[in-house]
C-alpha cells in the first residue's frame, strides 16, 4: 500500500490497522506458531528475565521486510533490532514474540503485537493470540475488532465488563524478583487477600487482550525499572477502545519512564490504586531490591 503521512484521516488509520493486522496474522501463523517449543540452543538472556531466540530473530526480520514495504518511511522499532525508517512522527513498535520464554519452552501463552505511535500518541494496536489464532486490533476513536481462526472478517468487540467486584477479580500479575510486589513488605500478600485469584502468565500483550475480551479482570506489572513499551502499546489501544483503562499504580498515564502498569475496567483500576496506595508500587525502584537470603 502507499503509506500516508500524518496527520491521518480516520479512513487512513483504519487502512493502516488492517494492513498491520494482516502482517501480524501471517507472521504469527507461518513463523511463530509452528516453532512453539522448538529447541533453540543459540538463545541468549538479554536480562535476568528477557530471552532472545533464533525464532525472535526470524520473526523480527520478517516484520522488518513487511512493514518497510507496506509503510515506507515510517519509523520502525522491532525488539532487538536497530531502528528503521526516517519518520520520527510516525513510529511502529513491534514485538515479534511477546512471551519468548514461554515460546522457547513450549508454554502455550504467546502473542505477536504491534502498536503505531503518531506524534507521541498510540493510535493503532494489534495483538495476536498465537495459540488460539485470534487477532484483536483497534484504532483510536474507532473501536476494536477481532478476527477468529478460520475467518477473514473482523467482528466488533464489546466493552469491558464493569460489574466485577475487586474481591471476585481474576488478576494477572507479573512478578519480578526486583519488582515492588516482591520487594515491598506485605504487598503481594495484601493483594492476594483482596482478589479472587492471581495468575502469572508471561505475555503482557496477551494479558491486555484477555482484559479486553473479559477473560481476566485486572492486570498489574511492576518491574522497578521502566516498562517495555513494545509489550504494551498494541494491547493498550485495544483495551482502551473497549472501554478499559491503562495507567500506573499512581493513577497517572503510562510513559516510557513508567515502572508499574495497571489495567482493567476504570472502576477496578481505581479500587486497586486506592487499596494498594500504602505500598507505593510506582515509587519502588529495582536498586532497592535485595535477596532474602
Amino acid at each position: 500500500m502507499s503509506s500516508p503521512t500524518p496527520p491521518f484521516t480516520p479512513a487512513q488509520l483504519l487502512e493502516l490497522e488492517a494492513e498491520a493486522a494482516r502482517h501480524v496474522r501471517r507472521i504469527a501463523t507461518q513463523i511463530v506458531a509452528p516453532t512453539l517449543g522448538e529447541r533453540d540452543d543459540d538463545h541468549r538472556w538479554a536480562t535476568e528475565t528477557q530471552v532472545h531466540t533464533a525464532h525472535d530473530e526470524v520473526a523480527g526480520a520478517a516484520f522488518a521486510e513487511a512493514f518497510s514495504a507496506s509503510f515506507p518511511g515510517h519509523g520502525l522499532i522491532i525488539e532487538d533490532r536497530a531502528p528503521l525508517g526516517t519518520d520520527r512522527r510516525c513510529v511502529w513498535h513491534v514485538d515479534p514474540i511477546d512471551g519468548s520464554a514461554n515460546h522457547l519452552r513450549g508454554i502455550p501463552y504467546v502473542a505477536v503485537t504491534v502498536g503505531l505511535v503518531v506524534d507521541g500518541e498510540p493510535l493503532v494496536g494489534v495483538v495476536h493470540d498465537v495459540i488460539r489464532a485470534i487477532t484483536l486490533s483497534a484504532t483510536r476513536g474507532q473501536g476494536a475488532r477481532q478476527v477468529s481462526a478460520g475467518s477473514d472478517t473482523p467482528t466488533p468487540m464489546p466493552h469491558v465488563r464493569d460489574d466485577v467486584e475487586l474481591r471476585d477479580a481474576m488478576l494477572i500479575a507479573h512478578l519480578s524478583k526486583r519488582g515492588p510486589l516482591v520487594g515491598r513488605p506485605d504487598a503481594l500478600a495484601s493483594l492476594l487477600w483482596r482478589v479472587r485469584k492471581i495468575r502469572c502468565m508471561g505475555s503482557i500483550a496477551l494479558d491486555l487482550a484477555l482484559l479486553a475480551t473479559g477473560e481476566a479482570d485486572l492486570l498489574v506489572v511492576g518491574r522497578g525499572t521502566s516498562q517495555r513499551m513494545l509489550d504494551i502499546l498494541g494491547g493498550l489501544v485495544v483495551l482502551e477502545e473497549c472501554g478499559g483503562r491503562v495507567c500506573t499504580a499512581s493513577g497517572t498515564p503510562i510513559s516510557e519512564t513508567t515502572r508499574t502498569l495497571i489495567a482493567g475496567s476504570p472502576r477496578l483500576c481505581k479500587e486497586f490504586i486506592e487499596v494498594m496506595a500504602p505500598h507505593d508500587l510506582e515509587g519502588w525502584t529495582s536498586d532497592q531490591a535485595a535477596a532474602p537470603y
